[in-house]
């Protein structure tokens, strides 16, 4: 249980042998496969929100990613001062399934999603 204003939780882990872009694209299938809600999306960095429990009125997850190494930090959304463990087991959700994605995943797989995303993101850039 973690005390503070708010209550977080900070893990830094490596991942050798991928690039910043496909680390990204395994960032979002993890969010996604948790059923987390996307906040925030920028180029080194994405911000998801956790659904709301009986524990918790939601939390920030934080996954910043440079040069293979990936920071996550969640942290309690409303003035909350406990956060009963909450926290910690967001960020050890993340890194268990990121994992499990990151093996699922291929190569291929992923750079078919990297081609995607950068397309989606120049035609919205072209709209306005």
């Amino acid at each position: 249980m973690i005390f503070g204003f708010p209550p977080k939780y900070v893990k830094n882990i490596t991942v050798p042998g991928l690039s910043d872009k496909q680390l990204f694209i395994i960032v979002i299938e993890t969010i996604e496969e948790l059923k987390w809600n996307v906040d925030s999306l920028f180029k080194t960095e994405c911000v998801a929100i956790t659904k709301f429990s009986w524990r918790s009125w939601s939390e920030e997850v934080t996954i910043s990613i440079n040069n293979g190494s990936i920071r996550l930090k969640s942290a309690c959304i409303e003035s909350q001062l406990i956060d009963f463990g909450k926290n910690k087991k967001n960020v050890t959700r993340f890194v268990s399934t990121f994992n499990r994605m990151k093996e699922e995943l291929s190569l291929a797989d992923i750079e078919a999603k990297i081609v995607k995303l950068e397309n989606s993101l120049k035609a919205a850039v072209s709209i306005y």
